[in-house]
């Protein structure tokens, strides 16, 4: 069974992003930062559109700096 965002946001808050999964991970940096990265976007939208296209968290916050754009499109998917 695939993790919700809240789940992911969960176990994040439980075991810490050091000790976190990947997915985990992404999320905490959607909540934290997705939106100083690449203004009006909705983390829970981007963490699932990223989830679907198989991106990792580092993959995510590459393309954060690189092209807002693309990670608005993630909330589309």
């Amino acid at each position: 069974m695939t993790m919700t965002y809240q789940e992911a946001l969960d176990e994040c808050d439980r075991i810490g992003a050091k000790n976190a999964s990947d997915p985990a991970l992404m999320a905490s940096f959607c909540r934290g930062s997705i939106q100083i990265l690449v203004g009006a976007a909705s983390p829970r939208l981007v963490w699932e559109g990223a989830m679907k296209q198989g991106m990792t968290s580092r993959e995510l916050a590459k393309l954060a700096n690189k092209n807002p754009d693309a990670v608005h499109e993630l909330m589309w998917l």
